[in-house]
């Protein structure tokens, strides 16, 4: 039998208690850790997957389309991924690459799997298949015709300009010769005439001995009624390529009138 009144009992207790309380609120609270001992909120991905292997799917991801981790999870630049929520659904990007995700294994485990004949390795498809680098996959061609619907053809030669300077020499866009022709013909048939002509002679200043630009403006500047201009461009283009049928014909038209 104990010897304590249940007054002091009560006291000790309280005592104890306060003591404890006390101890929990000055002791320094444990640090979030990155890499995490545990995964939380895995909704596509197996929820047995290793965390060294989420965090190489994660990296591919950021990769794939050139962003960092606050892109989709809860943080901002600069701070410790400890301190990043990365179990939270707010951002509407995180809930988008889950379908993006769902979309990629549905091609490579059921459309692209049911081909009758496949190349070994088999392909497949990835983030950066499409999105080669960029959040958003846009071909370099409609960015720039959306340039020059917002602002005319100053701004679609400033975001050529822009994204070459950013990107040339990676997989995200392209800048090959024919690029801009297309992109010029494409604009000349929308009635944007000033545009088309400006990136074709933009293209020229990248490939100087591009005929088919030559022969693109040479047809221009016929339709426009600038004569000695179209006839400038047009012999250029057969000094280029002396077999080039369109060229040609264009020449002769021009100087038959």
């Amino acid at each position: 039998m104990s010897d304590r009144s249940p007054r002091r009992a009560t006291a000790v207790s309280v005592g104890a208690a306060v003591w404890v309380l006390a101890s929990l609120l000055n002791a320094p609270t444990a640090a979030a850790q990155f890499p995490p001992d545990s995964l939380e909120n895995l909704k596509v991905l197996p929820e047995d997957i290793e965390v060294r292997e989420l965090i190489s799917v994660m990296r591919g991801f950021a990769m794939g389309l050139g962003v960092r981790c606050q892109f989709c999870h809860v943080g901002e630049e600069g701070m410790p991924l400890a301190e990043f929520d990365f179990p939270s659904d707010e951002k509407a990007h995180k809930r988008t690459a889950r379908e993006m995700l769902r979309m990629v294994m549905e091609i490579n485990d059921q459309h692209l799997a049911n081909l009758e004949e496949r190349h070994e390795p088999n392909v497949q498809v990835m983030c950066v298949t499409c999105h080669r680098g960029q959040a958003q996959p846009i071909l370099i061609g409609d960015a720039l015709k959306q340039a020059v619907a917002e602002g005319g053809s100053e701004a679609g030669v400033a975001k050529y300009l822009e994204l070459r300077e950013r990107y040339y020499g990676s997989h995200t866009y392209d800048f090959t010769e024919f690029v801009l022709v297309n992109v010029a013909q494409d604009l000349w048939g929308e009635e944007e005439r000033e545009a088309a002509v400006a990136f074709a002679e933009l293209n020229l200043e990248y490939f100087p001995e591009s005929g088919t630009t030559y022969t693109l403006l040479g047809q221009a500047y016929a339709e426009l009624g600038e004569r000695e201009k179209a006839i400038e461009h047009l012999e250029k283009a057969l000094e280029i390529n002396p077999r080039n049928p369109m060229a040609q014909r264009a020449l002769e038209g021009l100087k038959n009138q």
